[in-house]
């Protein structure tokens, strides 16, 4: 098996060499405020909307999911011309395409960068961070946070890492499994269950090697709800039994996804919530295929947006991401794409709590609970665990 290095193993170089640079430069902006007029006083809401009126914004986001793609063409960028703003989605094919960008433009000393907005969370966030690359204090006053649960640590903290007024939260992602009803009338419920199965089915279950963003995270899903030590000498045992004998594994979750489609094997896995009622409408998935979640837990987490602190237009992107937090907006997207609020709804008013309960109801495909959450673990943790399954797990 090819041993892949995580993405964010190599843009720690990139980030770490212009740490000095970012910091330094960070002073004229990133002072704790939101975006400050030229008194230094920081903006209020009505003088940022003002600002940006005019500006462009360039969101720049993982770009695989047309159901989320539909909704920033279709949904958002209508409503942020209502503002005055342009929105120009940047599609990558990873949240680490966006880090190197902006390292390398700060690092250049470039006032005005080309990314304005970017969706991340996780390593990437962390490593953003340590570097002082985002713009710092702006999230408080975005109206839309008043849609939000204080206590709730998952939108304080990302991996571990204080949020600080960095990053304002857009979506809720919740380890999701899915099996066909038509072939396989009880899937199993638990990592007990899951190893009886497997025994019993050899060759039907596998997933995607770490360090890929899926089989990690199925990796830390087993270690949160069995402990590290049990996890990994499950995984170790089973990987014999997995498909093709456990010698190799998907690429990814694409990958998994046709393996599942075709019938080869049994289950498909996807941190993203929303990947069996995309998977249908698109005609990849038969319609008898049913999301579940374990009942010993559920791995979730938040993603979020942020701005860097060189981005040529921040009031714009300020705009964006509150439009993107909006109940409406939030609604849209849970009815488009699937993708559960991170808003409390007992926090907002009887017609938004409609809104967004209204796309729940009596599809088969979309999950209105998923358990018993169990928390992330701290960026710093993936790559060392990613590392232990490659030693102890792999074949």
């Amino acid at each position: 098996m090819r041993r892949v290095r995580p993405v964010w193993v190599v843009l720690t170089v990139a980030v770490v060499l212009v740490g000095a640079v970012a910091v330094g430069a960070l002073v004229s902006r990133d002072d704790g405020s939101s975006v400050a007029g030229a008194d230094g006083r920081a903006l209020s809401w009505d003088e940022v909307e003002s600002a940006a009126s005019g500006q462009t914004v360039r969101f720049w986001m993982w770009g695989g999911d047309d159901a989320l793609n539909n909704h920033i063409d279709d949904d958002i960028a209508p409503l942020a011309a209502e503002k005055g703003v342009t929105l120009q989605r940047v599609p990558i094919e990873s949240t680490a395409d966006a880090m190197s960008r902006i390292a390398a433009e700060r690092s250049a000393g470039t006032a005005d960068g080309s990314v304005d907005l970017v969706w991340v969370n996780g390593a990437n966030f962390a490593q953003g961070a340590e570097a002082g690359l985002w713009l710092q204090g702006w999230t408080d006053q975005a109206p839309s946070t008043e849609g939000l649960d204080p206590a709730d640590p998952t939108l304080t903290t990302d991996f571990g890492v204080p949020v600080d007024g960095r990053e304002l939260p857009w979506s809720r992602a919740a380890f999701t499994f899915a099996y066909d009803s038509a072939r396989t009338s009880a899937p199993p419920r638990d990592f007990g269950q899951l190893a009886d199965f497997i025994r019993t089915n050899p060759g039907r279950v596998t997933y995607p090697a770490p360090p890929d963003f899926t089989g990690s995270a199925f990796v830390r899903q087993a270690v949160q709800a069995l402990g590290e030590d049990k996890a990994y000498a499950l995984l170790a045992e089973l990987e014999p039994l997995l498909w093709k004998g456990g010698e190799t594994h998907p690429q990814d979750e694409a990958e998994l996804a046709r393996l599942f489609a075709a019938g080869e094997v049994d289950l498909a896995m996807s941190y993203n919530p929303n990947f069996v009622d995309t998977g249908v409408r698109a005609g990849r998935f038969a319609d008898t295929v049913r999301p579940y979640v374990f009942e010993g837990g559920t791995l979730q987490n938040v993603s979020f947006v942020a701005i860097p602190a060189n981005a040529a237009s921040p009031e714009g992107a300020q705009v964006v991401a509150d439009l993107l937090l909006s109940p409406s907006a939030q609604a849209a997207k849970l009815a488009r794409a699937g993708v559960p609020t991170v808003l409390t709804p007992d926090l907002l008013d009887e017609q938004d709590q409609a809104a967004l309960e209204a796309p729940l109801e009596g599809s088969p495909y979309v999950l209105g609970s998923f358990g018993t959450p169990l928390a992330e673990l701290p960026a710093a943790d993936v790559t060392r665990l990613d590392e232990r399954w490659l030693d102890e797990v792999a074949r």
